[in-house]
């Protein structure tokens, strides 16, 4: 498959996926504020999963139009990839850790799935570093545009088979609730 026929068949799949937050919104039995601390970073997780791989898929294309840049598009491309990957993957690492014990488990996670999908995208993010550094070539910046889309399936599954409330609310949305009450 061509790299740009491959890159806009993500970034439709991107869109199509990020239309599905909505679907998962509709089919939840309360206000996406209501949702646990759990459920809201889920939520997050699944638009961002599929916003990163129609932004990075889009890049691609638009590199793509330089003809002159050819050689070396997947260095930069890996290399914007890893910029935005990198602080993605800490700040879900740093969220997990804030969870207190057996908030996910109460939601429907896991501890273990969850850490496991952190390592992958370490891994990803570590593979366009070695793309940018040496290897230069498509399948590894691809191969992060498919991952992620893969997450954010994961995710969309995860919210949709998992009706459970958490009894841990966010905390930030019932103080709004009771702002807006009290006006």
């Amino acid at each position: 498959m061509e790299p740009t026929a491959a890159l806009s068949a993500s970034a439709q799949i991107a869109v199509a996926i990020a239309g599905f937050a909505g679907v998962v919104a509709a089919f939840r039995n309360d206000s996406v504020h209501d949702w646990g601390q759990v459920e809201k970073f889920w939520l997050r997780l699944l638009l961002i999963n599929s916003i990163l791989p129609l932004a990075l898929s889009m890049v691609g294309l638009f590199l793509l139009s330089f003809s002159e840049f050819m050689p070396s598009i997947w260095r930069w491309c890996s290399g914007i990839s890893a910029l935005f990957l990198v602080p993605y993957a800490t700040m879900i690492a740093r969220t997990l850790a804030g969870f207190t014990p057996g908030q996910l488990e109460v939601a429907g996670g896991t501890r273990f799935t969850s850490y496991v999908l952190v390592i992958l995208l370490a891994t990803v993010c570590l593979l366009q570093v070695w793309n940018l550094a040496t290897l230069a070539a498509f399948w590894p910046f691809f191969g992060a545009i498919v991952a992620q889309l893969l997450g954010a399936m994961y995710q969309f599954v995860r919210l949709v088979l998992s009706p459970r409330q958490s009894p841990f609310p966010d905390p930030a949305s019932r103080r709004s609730r009771a702002n807006h009450c009290n006006d």
